[in-house]
């Protein structure tokens, strides 16, 4: 019964996030069915930049920092992400290193998606392939934005 209840809220977060928001509660529940639940304490590192990524992550509760080190002992934050956002998607999609650190910034419930699991959705749902582009252009133009910052302090 648990099983159920479980598959039942990752259903609702799912359905909540701007990447599954379009996708029926049919093909919600088999992706549901394939996530693996994460805990994390406060302050927790998730994903190590340089590792290789081979999953994705939505956030259910808590909120997480994206960090790119600068130098020895300089970071930068490139994003907060908070519920309903996702993270890692980008090696779990090219397979290469992951590009950032990812830090718990508070106590968090992730749900991780593997890889031949994502492609699969993407297959079965095209539209979350269609968000997936929209969250990499906006991402892409953050990171612009902060390189233009970065440039006019030097």
């Amino acid at each position: 019964m648990s099983d159920s209840i479980s598959i039942l809220e990752n259903i609702l977060v799912l359905k909540k996030s701007a990447l599954f928001s379009m996708v029926s509660t049919s093909d919600l529940r088999a992706v549901a069915a394939v996530i693996t639940e994460m805990k994390y304490n406060a302050g927790e590192l998730i994903i190590k930049e340089k590792d290789i990524g081979d999953s994705m992550y939505l956030i259910r509760s808590g909120s997480v920092q994206i960090v790119k080190k600068k130098r020895e002992n300089s970071t930068c934050i490139l994003a907060e992400l908070h519920k309903g956002e996702c993270f890692g998607e980008m090696s779990a999609i090219d397979e290469e290193v992951r590009s950032a650190d990812v830090y718990a910034k508070e106590s968090c419930i992730l749900m991780k998606l593997c890889k031949d699991d994502l492609f699969e959705v993407i297959l079965d749902c095209p539209h979350i392939g269609i968000e997936l582009l929209k969250i990499f252009i906006k991402r892409l133009r953050d990171a612009n934005e902060i390189i233009e910052k970065i440039n006019e302090k030097n």
